[in-house]
């Protein structure tokens, strides 16, 4: 007696010393995140962010194909599915905590040799006296139909925690899922964008070609008149052919963004209608920012990386409960025989089981251990991951926010340089015919209305795409 216990007393203090060494951890940063009030000085809590994405642009065009791309988009259909995928994952941790239960169904026969322990008893127990109906057949047959359950009695939380982890992690994949679609709404607006900016380019290099061929062919008159030389007709078709070149680049450009478009919309390329230049020129963007504190909860990838976080804690606490005792309990009942006409006789071939236990770990050879090292890191991991992301939103949108404020005054000056441009050109093609102005004038003019018209082309489409941009940054585009 006195050995059974101290071999009991060996066991508690075991037990005790593992459950001791798996202290929960300790994290030095905390999750809060300490933003500044406001962007530039604003402190109205109005925000673009909360436009849906068909109010925020005005194009009804565009608006058409967000639609079809997010009903179409292969990427997107397949962060749909991952979604799906993540829903499942909780069922699974919500059925853990539930008992399994198995229905069962078994027939066999078997026999035992005459000079085994089985055979020789069997051949014993079939005595004259013992009814007929008792006695062991031989070949033994077995007839067994029941039901058996098991399950595992939350006594810690530790199935609840692995529950919870999995619904955050779902929680994550719906944000992931907002992100992409974000990301598809952004990319859409500023391809379709690119489109027009293009289109706007063909037009502006159409009609300098036009401008070009008509002083080739006065620099060309005067030539045979004696007033010009050889040098500026050759100077003036060079430059048109230059241009002509440009526009087919131009022009393949086009046919590429078109294909880019047809591919995020989840179609086979098609000939895309659009607006012009001048009618996304003058679209009225919203511009209320909000505060940094918003993002916090309207960025997806903000919410993304705290749901992680999240479930990375979860985690933790599972690993460490699973050090504790885990107390499983079990049974089964059903009908066995090994005579079929007997088989559903009740009460006599009936049968059940109830059982408990109780047990803990002691030696695992460092596996529980090492999972919980593991979801330490995991989780410290995850926090690094979720300041860093708020880090890098708040940057990207103070980038985007004083972006948009000076390139509004650079589209201003840019309009006044283009404007005294194309005054110069005019000039300059005046003087030349009356031959105050040498032909260097002329392509010297041309040459930097042309090279002014297309930067400010691509500073007005710029500016259409900074503002979708600052839009996804600020967490809009949700349905």
């Amino acid at each position: 007696m006195g050995r059974l216990k101290t071999a009991a007393c060996c066991a508690v203090a075991a037990l005790t010393l593992s459950l001791g060494g798996c202290k929960a951890p300790t994290l030095t940063p905390t999750e809060t995140v300490t933003l500044p009030d406001t962007f530039t000085g604003d402190a109205d809590t109005t925000t673009m962010a909360s436009l849906p994405w068909k109010a925020f642009f005005p194009d009804p065009i565009l608006t058409a194909y967000l639609d079809s791309a997010l009903a179409r988009n292969h990427s997107f259909l397949q962060t749909l599915e991952q979604v799906s995928m993540a829903r499942a994952q909780v069922k699974v941790g919500k059925g853990a905590l539930w008992p399994e239960v198995m229905l069962g169904l078994e027939a066999g026969v078997q026999r035992f040799g005459d000079h085994t322990m089985d055979g020789v008893g069997n051949s014993t127990t079939n005595t004259p006296d013992l009814p007929k109906d008792l006695h062991i057949p031989d070949p033994y047959r077995n007839f067994n139909l029941g039901l058996s359950f098991q399950w595992e009695a939350d006594l810690w939380g530790k199935l609840t925690d692995k529950k919870r982890a999995a619904v955050h992690r779902w929680m994550q994949s719906v944000e992931a899922r907002r992100l992409a679609q974000t990301m598809l709404v952004c990319e859409v607006a500023e391809v379709y964008y690119r489109l027009i900016g293009l289109d706007k380019k063909h037009f502006v290099l159409t009609e300098t070609i036009e401008k070009a061929a008509n002083a080739y062919l006065l620099a060309k008159e005067l030539m045979n008149e004696g007033e010009e030389s050889r040098l500026s007709v050759d100077q003036f078709h060079s430059y048109r052919l230059k241009l002509e070149e440009l526009l087919l680049d131009t022009d393949q450009q086009i046919d590429e963004t078109e294909r880019a478009l047809a591919v995020l919309l989840g179609k086979m390329p098609f000939k895309v209608q659009r607006s012009t230049f001048e009618e996304i020129s003058e679209s009225d963007f919203p511009v209320e920012t909000g505060i940094p504190a918003q993002l916090l909860r309207n960025r997806p990838d903000v919410q993304a990386a705290e749901f992680e976080l999240l479930a990375c804690k979860s985690d933790v606490r599972a690993a460490r409960k699973a050090f504790f005792p885990s107390l499983m309990l079990g049974g089964s009942g059903g009908f066995n025989a090994f005579n079929t006409k007997e088989w559903f006789n009740t009460p006599g071939s009936l049968v059940w089981n109830l059982a408990a236990g109780l047990t803990a770990p002691i030696f695992q050879r460092n596996q529980l251990r090492a999972l919980w090292d593991e979801a330490n890191s995991r989780q410290r991991i995850a926090l690094l991951d979720y300041h860093e992301t708020v880090l890098q939103s708040y940057v990207e949108v103070l980038n985007l926010i004083t972006s948009s404020e000076k390139m509004g005054r650079r589209k201003a000056l840019k309009q006044e340089e283009s404007r005294i441009h194309h005054r110069s050109i005019y000039s300059a093609n005046e003087l030349f015919k009356t031959g105050y102005a040498g032909y260097l004038d002329v392509l010297s003019a041309d040459e930097r209305y042309l090279e002014c018209e297309l930067e400010r082309i691509d500073l007005n489409i710029a500016y259409c795409q900074l503002y979708a941009q600052l839009y996804r940054s600020l967490g809009g585009g949700r349905f």
